[in-house]
């Protein structure tokens, strides 16, 4: 049985009558090969889809007829991803995994080591990058919501930001992570939220550690091998992916 395709577009565009152009038309008729017809998943990433028929296919513009328009339910656990600025393209594939892997919000952190320190003005367009990294890494693995992209934050604020239960990937003698994931009873199911703190190239430095636990991280272990800042992000969400399965908390929909 075919797949059916799917496609994030902004909130305002989704009605009874939905009439798509530029690189949304581009994707559907000359990358899916849509002809009228076709079954269409339309999403605006904040929780709402729009299940849709392909009526008319033109040279620049694609249009559907929605039938069923209905909320979709949010991920159950809520993952936050407090991460340092990494250098080049490293940050791009953070963002790529994180939304893979089910994150509900990341924040990029400017910290001590973080050899980026973006301006307000480039720091708002490496977010709009980051934001169509995180919508087309949503398309491609069927989430149904785009991850929360904050701007760049000081590392006092990104603590400020934290919610639920606080961990912090330390490099040191630690607890392994998965002996520290609260239980999901802890939380509630649907209120369940986890803030993982993970430092740049080169590690988070004594100072920002030290204020990382006054501000209620438990710091947590991923072994004795000492890990990229992009490998430390995928292994770490990972194993809270798998904790939280286990448990019955979905980082993904099923459907």
């Amino acid at each position: 049985m075919a797949t059916r395709a799917r496609l994030f577009i902004p909130r305002e565009k989704l009605g009874p009558h939905v009439v798509l152009d530029g690189a949304e038309h581009h994707y559907l008729v000359h990358v899916l090969r849509l002809r009228p017809g076709a079954l269409v998943t339309l999403l605006d990433g904040q929780g709402m889809a729009a299940e849709s028929q392909v009526a008319q296919v033109g040279e620049q513009t694609i249009e559907l007829t929605v039938s069923q328009m209905a909320p979709v339910e949010s991920l159950r656990a809520r993952l936050v991803l407090l991460v340092g600025l990494l250098k080049g393209d490293k940050q791009d594939f953070v963002i790529q995994k994180a939304t893979e892997l089910g994150v509900s919000r990341i924040v990029p952190v400017a910290c001590e080591r973080s050899v980026p320190q973006l301006a307000k003005e480039r720091a708002e367009q490496k977010r709009r990058r980051w934001i169509e990294i995180a919508r087309h890494a949503a398309q491609q693995c069927r989430r149904a919501e785009v991850p929360e992209l904050a701007l760049p934050m000081t590392f006092a604020e990104a603590l400020a930001d934290a919610e639920g239960q606080k961990l912090l990937l330390f490099e040191g003698s630690a607890p392994p992570l998965g002996q520290v994931l609260l239980p999901l009873s802890a939380g509630g199911a649907g209120g369940l939220a986890v803030s993982m703190l993970i430092g740049p190239e080169g590690g988070l430095a004594p100072g920002e550690v030290t204020a990382a636990q006054a501000a209620g991280f438990a710091a947590v272990s991923l072994g004795p091998l000492i890990l990229r800042a992009e490998t430390a992000v995928v292994a770490t969400l990972a194993v809270v992916g798998y904790h939280l399965h286990l448990q019955g908390a979905p980082l993904a929909e099923s459907r």
